[in-house]
């Protein structure tokens, strides 16, 4: 649910400077069960193909996958930063041409208030940059809250397109055609989708309910919607259909079956099926159903919750069945890719965390925590490291890893420390996946920010794989919290 990422926005009267205490991942046999940080416990792997499910198994169904042509952009595309005093930065990858979208952003800690922004998403032709602000007047008696927009070429003209003094607004993201915005607006008792249009006018509300995930479907027609988490028996929580013109919702047709443990539902990108996990009277299935929601076959029984996502050309499906942790990242489990178009099926990484798919659908970039580890030094691009004190205390760190699914190549990209900025990402992965990536258009290259050891500021760093694809150079390009790549 999406009340921790309020929690983690609605107090942010301290500057992030500073490293982010050390995670502490659990494990526990307790499917669904909150951990506790006292220790690790290693989960067994689900077994998947030996236990009974409602639906065929897709293997045995094959359904008809019919994977995407995907174009090449010739671009090497933007990318949006948050700097540390809050502002947001539009970048190339090497950090030379830099353009501010924002420079009004404070803090009066005298006063106790401060204005901040957050969440910068581009639409699907990169031309535009949608975020939110959030402003707190003296001593938080007021807190406001906006969605924005600001164009990414010919300099930043900001229009604000719904402000409230009533929610808080941690997600937002595009339709696929570039004309709408879709965010959430949430209390700590309350939650609803908005949509409105790219040039204005009265948002429109889809759906209500706590917690609140979606998926845009790829004609931007309408969306698929979870919300109220997992049911056993008919009542609030539900998935749905929701079909749309521009911003007037047209009609909602809500899905037979019960939502089980998951977020956010996924369109596949031909917009022919949609993922859900369906609660099927005793256990959970991961589903793949048609468009109107009838599952059709199920991929695996669901253990703890699963979190997953389509690969962009819509021929494989990977899945992270585990559970979230008391330090907010998910507890490491098993990343398995599902190739829809054979019917084949792998594990490709044992203690992952988080994921995201580059354009190409041949890679995934994969975050788990490292143990005894030491958060990488950030480069120049040359020998010179900016920060490598002789002797650092070892922690828990971030790793980022590439994984090429054709060649079965693994390379390690960085061990990182990451923001309280970028940390509100980690439990909700799946949803922000939806909207926004830190791969390059050329799926070559990975934007981060890390602390390094020693440097009490965040900065944003580029990795590239070299022509063989076995290893990366990292270049550090600016100082910043947390930063996303355009998609073209």
């Amino acid at each position: 649910m999406l009340i921790a990422v309020l929690t983690g926005c609605a107090n942010p009267l301290a500057r992030d400077i500073t490293p982010q205490p050390a995670l502490l991942p659990t494990r526990t046999l307790s499917p669904r069960a909150q951990a506790t940080p006292t220790q690790i416990v290693e989960k067994p792997t689900p077994t998947r193909s030996l236990q009974a499910t409602r639906h065929p198994a897709c293997d045995v169904a094959r359904p008809d996958i019919r994977p995407i042509a995907l174009t090449q952009p010739d671009s090497e595309g933007q990318i949006a930063f948050i700097a540390p005093d809050d502002n947001l930065v539009l970048t190339d990858l090497s950090g030379r041409r830099r353009a501010p979208i924002t420079s009004d952003a404070f803090i009066n800690e005298a006063q106790g208030s401060r204005r901040v922004y957050r969440f910068p998403t581009f639409s699907s032709d990169s031309r535009f940059l949608a975020f939110v602000s959030l402003n707190i007047s003296r001593n938080a008696r007021v807190i406001t809250s906006s969605v924005h927009i600001a164009p990414t070429v010919a300099g930043p003209t900001i229009r604000t397109l719904y402000s409230t003094t009533e929610w808080n607004i941690p997600y937002l993201d595009w339709s696929p055609d570039g004309e709408l915005i879709a965010f959430l607006t949430i209390s700590p008792t309350a939650g609803a989708i908005r949509v409105v249009s790219r040039e204005g006018g009265e948002p429109s509300i889809f759906d209500t309910g706590i917690p609140t995930y979606w998926h845009w479907r790829p004609d931007s027609a309408g969306m698929v919607t979870h919300l109220g988490g997992r049911a056993t028996t008919r009542g609030k929580a539900n998935v749905s259909i929701i079909t749309s013109s521009g911003a007037t919702k047209d009609a909602q047709t809500v899905i037979a079956d019960l939502p089980g443990a998951f977020q956010s539902p996924h369109w596949s990108p031909d917009g022919r099926y949609v993922l859900l996990v369906a609660y099927t009277g005793g256990q959970d299935e991961l589903v793949l159903a048609d468009a109107a929601g009838k599952p059709i076959c199920t991929l695996q029984v669901v253990e703890y919750n699963a979190y997953f996502a389509w690969s962009p050309d819509g021929r494989a499906v990977a899945v992270l069945d585990t559970a979230p942790s008391p330090a907010g990242i998910l507890l490491p489990g098993e990343l398995v890719v599902y190739d829809l178009a054979n019917g084949d099926s792998r594990a490709v990484h044992d203690e992952a965390s988080m994921f995201f798919w580059s354009p190409d659908g041949q890679k995934l970039a994969v975050y788990s925590l490292a143990f005894d580890a030491q958060p990488t030094p950030l480069s120049d691009g040359g020998s010179h490291r900016l920060s490598a004190p002789a002797a650092q205390q070892r922690t828990v760190a971030l790793r980022i890893e590439i994984l090429d699914l054709a060649s079965r190549r693994r390379v390690k990209v960085a061990d990182t420390s990451p923001s309280s900025v970028f940390s509100q990402y980690f439990p909700y992965f799946d949803q922000y996946s939806r909207a926004v990536t830190p791969w390059s258009p050329d799926s070559r290259r990975l934007v981060f920010a890390s602390f390094s050891p020693g440097d009490d500021t965040a900065h944003v760093a580029v990795a590239t794989l070299n022509p063989t694809g076995d290893a990366v150079s990292i270049t550090r390009i600016a100082a910043g919290v947390a930063a996303f790549w355009s998609p073209r």
